[in-house]
């Protein structure tokens, strides 16, 4: 019992150290989302809209500002500036709730996002969509074409969501190719960017990661992101490589004001030592 209270009396004492000296670091968080419930049934994939709430309340109050994919792209290959404390939201998939449950939230609280989609999964008037689709409802077309017009930015995130460390170059060539095509056929404008599903990249195999970025490049995608739970620097060193925060449903508020300020992989390997 009481190494149990010591070890929590350590983990808080090292969480207050490393919030106050964040204040420092100047760095661009990227949060990373992908389900919204108007409900109460938060979980590992899936935040309510009560604790966006929370998240978008915090962020505004303490002076962050979010921004568009097109404006981290001006100032990694253009040097313009971002504002004094830029914060990226970002969403994976494309889900439906993205438009019912969290746009009308961007707008109430003035807040840029920026949703990565899963082309093969967006519903249409051809029915070209995968299904049925385990995964959840995606949005239909008109809902991006929408939330396009002010508050939010698309990217990609492969055809049919699998994993570009799964498949072989030629494989993720033709799925970008198929994406984009899909994309520009449904008419809803995409930025030349793009998510790793899984946040996978290729982590085993320097060479064929080096080779996929090749493809990227090629294929015109201008960034990429992972999700490593860790803040860059800015500027970012590898714009094909930005890290992003994992948000989980499952985080008590006072961890999304760690994972904001960049330490919730730090706070996390603590919490493991101390189980």
């Amino acid at each position: 019992m009481v190494y149990s209270i010591i070890a929590v009396l350590i983990i808080i004492v090292i969480a207050l150290f490393i919030v106050r000296m964040a204040s420092g670091f100047g760095g661009l968080p990227v949060l990373n989302y992908h389900k919204i419930s108007s409900g109460n049934d938060p979980d590992f994939l899936t935040v309510t809209t009560g604790q966006l709430r929370q998240h978008f309340d915090y962020l505004n109050k303490n002076g962050y500002t979010t921004i568009f994919i097109s404006e981290l792209l001006e100032h990694v290959e253009h040097k313009k500036p971002l504002p004094a404390k830029p914060v990226m939201i970002t969403l994976d998939d494309g889900y439906r709730d993205n438009f019912t449950s969290l746009y009308p939230l961007l707008k109430e609280y003035n807040i840029k996002a920026n949703i990565f989609l899963v082309a093969g999964f967006i519903q249409s008037p051809d029915n070209k969509y995968i299904h049925p689709n385990p995964m959840g409802e995606f949005m239909h077309v008109e809902d991006a074409l929408i939330m396009s017009k002010d508050m939010v930015q698309f990217g990609l995130h492969t055809y049919s969501h699998q994993s570009y460390s799964k498949l072989s170059l030629p494989e993720i060539e033709a799925d970008i190719c198929q994406t984009k095509e899909r994309l520009q056929e449904l008419g809803i404008p995409v930025q030349p960017c793009h998510a790793y599903t899984f946040g996978a990249y290729n982590q085993k195999n320097d060479n064929k990661r080096e080779a996929m970025f090749g493809l990227l490049k090629q294929n015109d995608i201008r960034m990429a992101f992972r999700v490593s739970n860790w803040v860059d620097k800015i500027p970012v060193r590898n714009k094909l490589f930005i890290s992003r925060i994992h948000v989980s449903g499952l985080f008590p508020f006072w961890k999304f004001k760690v994972a904001v300020r960049g330490f919730i992989k730090v706070f996390n390997r603590f919490e493991k030592i101390f189980k």
